[in-house]
């Protein structure tokens, strides 16, 4: 009888610890989740960009993942006919720390981006606007950070933040919402945003900075013809 009651207490409170975790990172709208030993992917339907900024749409890493790793982001959501129309990304630190990362991508017919960054000493700042064309979907963007080389984020196009100091910076969660005030209209039709992170240590893994180096180079040879136009 008693193993029995045990067994019967046992169910429900291993019920209440997984619950929550399946109604956020299992809910609709994520899909193809893939997990390997130093990587984690997933894709986000747009409804997660139809959120309000106080319910957004969180997703929980299986496990935190700590200093060394670089995010790939890409944005192939369809967003509506209105210059509000954006999707706001923010990589947080595991609760209670409100560190956080956010990044802001708007629709085409502005092409407004920005990237800000909340700690417990500075609280929030924006170190990246760009007003006009100010992200690509050509491709993807990068947000990195590592021992000794601090944050560093391209837009799709270059590098626009570079071995920023944060004072390290541990991944626990992504959130994603796109409306400021509840009675908005939805900000995006259709589409998905995709998410991929590297990490551990990048001694182990030398396709680590792979996406950041092909960034890198092509943002170079770019800048070559460039130079070579001006001077022929």
């Amino acid at each position: 009888m008693i193993p029995s009651l045990k067994l019967g207490l046992i169910f429900p409170v291993i019920f209440l610890i997984i619950y929550p975790v399946m109604s956020i990172n299992g809910q609709n709208g994520v899909h193809d989740i893939v997990k390997t030993k130093n990587s984690e992917r997933f894709i986000v339907d747009s409804e997660a960009t139809n959120a309000f900024r106080r319910q957004p749409f969180v997703y929980y890493f299986s496990k935190s993942i700590p200093t060394n790793w670089q995010l790939t982001i890409q944005n192939n959501l369809s967003y509506s006919n209105s210059e509000n129309a954006k999707t706001v990304v923010k990589i947080q630190e595991p609760f209670p720390s409100e560190k956080f990362i956010e990044l802001a991508m708007f629709s085409e017919k502005t092409g407004k981006f920005w990237v800000a960054i909340n700690t417990n000493e500075t609280g929030y700042i924006r170190v990246y606007e760009g007003d006009k064309d100010g992200w690509s979907r050509d491709q993807p963007i990068f947000v990195a950070h590592a021992n000794n080389q601090g944050l560093t984020i391209t837009n799709g196009k270059r590098i626009i933040i570079d071995k920023l100091s944060v004072n390290d910076f541990i991944v626990g969660s992504i959130s994603i919402y796109g409306k400021d005030n509840l009675n908005e209209s939805n900000t995006s039709n259709g589409g998905t945003i995709s998410f991929d992170i590297l990490f551990g240590n990048p001694a182990e893994s030398p396709l680590y900075y792979m996406p950041l180096i092909v960034m890198i180079g092509i943002g170079s040879i770019v800048l070559y013809l460039i130079i070579t136009k001006k001077r022929d």
